[in-house]
């Protein structure tokens, strides 16, 4: 995923940078308040990568719905792009009423029009444009995640902003950014296996990063989660020239991902290896790591914390 390139795609939609009065993230949700509303062009925007869908929001709020994970880079470029550091506060009255309804994003099955081009029955199955339902109860559960994780997200946001109006005040943060990527099933910290994994949420993993990296004397961390190997090796790849490392916990591609271990090599930014659980002390297949090869340190066993580690000792190999 090239975080700039969907930005992009989004500020066009929208009207361009100029039409941009705010902006802000509500956990899957890209929030943006817009000049004059009648320049976003919807059809655009549905279009535009990553989008599930969206929503409008007072007279001229729209919410851009992104799967887990992928909002916050997305959010971060849309504030390198726009220059418009992210307000939490401006949402609070619009938000809060006159939303119309969810316009869902369906991407078309070509297999399946290819199926009906051959055959002569008019299946009832086939008549449906699409598996509307299955896309809605996405986007409805995505909504659920946003009310309950909201203030955890809120508080990153807003710890951001903080670091950001900092450096723009030529205070003594220095430029080195860093990466935190998470693969497959991460995001279901707190659900996934507590008796393994622990009771920690994703939202808490998250936070625990942005804390850990302002205390290290980062500028800035990036935190990207997806269930998606090609997602992982785009974002490492993306990473070059960017940031100056990258913690990475790539969830059981760790024990198959070659084409991972590839993208660390390619991109050779200092990485380390983060796993919550001791991979060591756990199923045999569980024991092989591909990514080890490519990181100068692993930490596992220490459940979220590990992530706080890690920052520190990155911070500490960059000479920060």
């Amino acid at each position: 995923m090239d975080r700039h390139q969907i930005a992009e795609e989004v500020l066009a939609a929208v009207g361009g940078r100029e039409n941009v009065t705010a902006n802000d993230i509500c956990m899957t949700r890209l929030r943006i308040l817009t000049e004059d509303p009648s320049r976003v062009n919807t059809e655009q925007l549905s279009a535009a990568r990553g989008v599930l869908g969206f929503v409008k929001r007072g007279e001229n709020g729209i919410e851009v719905v992104f799967g887990p994970g992928k909002v916050e880079a997305v959010h971060e470029a849309l504030v390198e792009l726009t220059g418009i550091e992210a307000d939490e506060e401006i949402f609070d009255g619009v938000s809060g009423g006159g939303a119309s309804p969810l316009h869902v994003h369906i991407t078309a099955n070509p297999l399946r029009d290819a199926a009906r081009a051959q055959s002569a029955v008019d299946d009832a199955e086939d008549d449906d444009p699409a598996p509307e339902t299955s896309v809605e109860d996405l986007v409805s559960m995505l909504d659920d995640m946003d009310a309950a994780a909201h203030d955890e997200t809120a508080e990153i946001a807003e710890a951001e902003a903080d670091d950001d109006e900092d450096e723009d005040e030529g205070t003594s943060a220095p430029a080195a950014r860093v990466l935190v990527i998470n693969g497959p099933n991460i995001n279901m910290l707190g659900i996934r296996e507590p008796d393994i994994y622990g009771h920690d949420s994703y939202q808490a993993m998250l936070r625990t990063c942005h804390e850990a990296s302002r205390e290290a004397g980062f500028a800035g961390c990036t935190c990207f989660q997806s269930n998606h190997e090609g997602d992982l090796i785009d974002a490492i790849q993306d990473a070059y020239g960017t940031y100056a490392g990258i913690i990475i916990n790539p969830g059981a591609y760790t024990h198959t991902s070659i084409a991972i271990l590839d993208a660390a090599k390619a991109v050779g930014l200092p990485m380390i290896e983060v796993h919550i659980s001791n991979v060591d002390e756990r199923e045999e297949f569980r024991q092989v790591s591909y990514i080890r090869a490519a990181c100068f340190e692993t930490i596992m066993g220490l459940g979220v914390e590990g992530y706080r580690k890690a920052m520190f000792d990155m911070a500490a190999h960059l000479g920060l």
